[in-house]
């Protein structure tokens, strides 16, 4: 019900497997159903950016939205005395509408890890928030400390806009196009159901689309702008011809799964019904225990350097490809010329000290393990002209052998953590992959078959240089269509080494703050 129910296409790649891409359908989006990681990426992540051609979408251009969006508060004293946590106060913000804090109560296992990666020389910074998100650290969540619940995009942005006379909102309503006059946007049309009849409302100043990163390519292919020779296929008349769709990457993930002898984990809370009746009665009663947290209380984002020796030769794997030799046949020839220097990025990253290349995931006995930087690129095409139909949704997960690479090296840090004398007292045995799976070449199968999403779809409409196949220039406005503007996860041109719903608010207030100037 509150979910799109989409599904990436199946591709031989990961062992011709479906890969479900839970997508928000509610007020608020994803904002509602997502793990509550509120945190942003590296100046490195940032950087790129702009060095693609995003003036002013650097780190330092960032930073102050980023931090616009936010209600920061510190950790709760005992919490960060247990834990030695440490803060940048520089690096929040306190008068936004979305709430950044520490849990109150960490699972036991989190001290496993934060001691594994000492012992294994990773960094611990004093706030990953600051631009040095490298190494292991310590994690605020999109949760109100005072009621332990979700903040959302529906709670800080929508409930505090409500009363005003000029906003209005149509809740079960679905856009099923941009009405144009020539290359100008006039109108949005837009149905209750596939059934119902259409409707459409004047656009004055202009329209901002912000349908994410799946839905928003389907819409402005629907209307016309997108790439000619697959209009044409479905008998719409293009009216802009752009490489909407392409450029679609996201994160792609993979468990490592431990039996570890420790008596408290968040599975109890599935097994034991009074241990999960007793915690509900304790988050009840004083916000605190094992329901007041979302996990992922401390998270590893590691350059290559940090957990494998192998990031010169990945690297010059990566110099040795030619960009176009894993992209679709049909990639236009504008993109293939702007992923080029995407790909350059790419392998740089590899060997750059000042940027991740994978994040773990702790919880307990499993470790999930993610590419930050992947080299395949998707696409997103409408698959009919209903609007209803959902689209179809390409990730090309581990198209480009280079990201298969990249995990296997994750995987051995991943068994390298449990290995280590911090872990020790609680015997690890690992169940998934198994211990039977010693060989690159059986890791990778086992990758191929596992691979999954980490829920961050995001490039499809990316910013940049029109002539390197870019959707949207800086102020983040469509190229050839006037009086349209695309705010969402589908304009990030690289995704960050980070989880994406942070940038995705900081995107957003700097798009409000360019629309205010343009308006002045």
């Amino acid at each position: 019900m509150y979910d799109w129910n989409i599904s990436y296409v199946a591709t031989a790649d990961v062992n011709n497997r479906a890969v479900s891409i839970p997508q928000g359908k509610a007020v608020g989006g994803s904002t509602l159903l997502n793990r509550m990681l509120q945190h942003r990426g590296s100046v490195h992540d940032y950087d790129r950016w702009e060095a693609l051609g995003n003036e002013g979408w650097s780190w330092s251009g960032l930073l102050p939205f980023l931090k616009k969006s936010e209600i920061f508060s510190p950790p709760n004293a005992d919490i960060a005395e247990q834990y030695n946590i440490t803060y940048d106060e520089s690096a929040h913000g306190t008068d936004g509408r979305i709430h950044a804090s520490y849990s109150p109560w960490f699972w036991p296992s989190t001290e496993y890890y934060a001691a594994g990666a000492k012992e294994l020389g990773i960094n611990i910074p004093v706030d990953g928030q600051n631009g040095e998100a490298l190494g292991a650290y310590w994690m605020t969540h999109a949760q109100d400390p005072t009621t332990v619940t979700r903040s959302s995009a529906r709670k800080g942005y929508w409930d505090t806009a409500a009363e005003r006379s000029n906003f209005h909102l149509l809740p079960k309503t679905h856009v099923t196009k941009l009405v144009l006059n020539g290359t100008t946007v006039a109108g949005v049309e837009f149905a209750a159901s596939a059934t119902a009849a259409r409707q459409t409302v004047a656009v004055s100043k202009e329209a901002i689309l912000a349908a994410g990163s799946l839905h928003t390519p389907q819409l402005l292919q629907l209307s016309g702008i997108g790439p000619a020779s697959l209009l044409d296929q479905f008998g719409i008349t293009p009216v802009v011809d752009l490489p909407v769709g392409y450029n679609l990457h996201d994160h792609v993930m993979v468990p490592i799964v431990h039996n570890i002898d420790l008596a408290l984990q968040a599975a109890n809370l599935q097994s034991n019904t009074t241990f999960a009746a007793e915690a509900r009665a304790q988050y009840d009663s004083e916000k605190t225990g094992p329901y007041s947290t979302a996990t992922g209380d401390i998270l590893f984002f590691l350059p290559t350097e940090n957990y494998t020796t192998a990031g010169s030769s990945l690297h010059d794997q990566a110099l040795a490809q030619s960009p176009s030799d894993y992209l679709d046949a049909d990639t236009p020839s504008s993109f293939l010329t702007g992923y080029a220097s995407q790909h350059e990025q790419l392998a740089e990253t590899l060997v750059a000290s000042d940027a991740a290349t994978i994040e773990a995931i702790p919880s307990d006995g499993t470790v999930i393990v993610a590419l930050m930087h992947p080299f395949s690129r998707g696409t997103v095409k409408i698959q009919s002209t209903d609007p209803f139909d959902a689209p179809l949704a390409d990730s090309a997960f581990l198209k480009n052998p280079l990201d298969v690479a990249v995990l296997v090296e994750a995987v051995k840090f991943a068994r390298a953590l449990f290995n280590s004398t911090a872990f020790a007292p609680l015997n690890p045995v690992e169940l998934v992959p198994g211990s039977n799976i010693t060989t690159d070449a059986a890791v990778e199968t086992v990758i191929r078959n596992s691979a999954t999403t980490v829920f961050h779809p995001v490039g499809s409409c990316h910013m940049g240089k029109q002539e390197e196949g870019a959707c949207v220039d800086a102020q983040l406005k469509v190229y050839g269509v006037e009086k349209l503007r695309v705010v969402d996860g589908s304009v990030m041109p690289l995704v960050p080494a980070a989880h994406t719903m942070g940038t995705v608010y900081g995107i957003a207030e700097k798009a409000a703050d360019i629309i205010l100037s343009d308006s002045a």
